[in-house]
């Protein structure tokens, strides 16, 4: 038995409810027909592509690690292009060793709370710049020239004779 990863990207034709369902009776029921013993899965719900994938734009990632006979690998290879609701798939080995995988949301949690306290120190970076900013003068806006006046000028130029036309 070795332990792999499963990565799978379900076409956007599904509704959210019915993609979480194809992961987590379809697919994890393909894995445990083929011998696999799942220790972990997570739907991580819709993600757009970077570029089009047959003409999707945007699908629903799910993610599994489960241990399986490696002679059964092709076999379920096989199966996932089958399914006309997966549009990517990758299966790939995973060290025995690795410890299992963190849940989605809680990665997010953490990314969002990082991102916040980045946010906080910048501001009290930024607040003494502002102070200057604000110090500084604001130039006073000029009145746009009339169409009249403009002519006006430009043919005072003209008629002037110490200038050279």
């Amino acid at each position: 038995m070795k332990k792999y990863e499963l990565m799978v990207i379900i076409k956007s034709d599904l509704d959210e409810k019915a993609a979480s369902e194809h992961f987590t009776k379809t697919l994890s029921k393909q894995l445990k027909d083929f011998g696999g013993e799942i220790s972990w899965e997570d739907f991580w719900g819709s993600r757009g592509f970077a570029y089009m994938i047959k003409k999707y734009k945007w699908g629903y990632y799910g993610l599994f690690q489960f241990e399986m006979d490696p002679t059964k690998a092709s076999e379920l290879r096989h199966e996932l292009n089958l399914d006309k609701n997966v549009l990517r798939f990758l299966l790939t080995l995973v060290d025995k060793n690795a410890p299992e995988p963190r849940k989605y949301t809680d990665m997010k949690k953490e990314y969002e709370a990082v991102e916040k306290k980045i946010k906080e120190e910048s501001e009290v970076k930024e607040a003494p710049r502002r102070e200057k900013l604000n110090t500084i003068p604001k130039k006073t806006e000029e009145k746009p020239v009339k169409k009249d006046e403009l002519d006006k000028k430009l043919d005072a130029v003209i008629d002037d004779a110490s200038v050279g036309l």
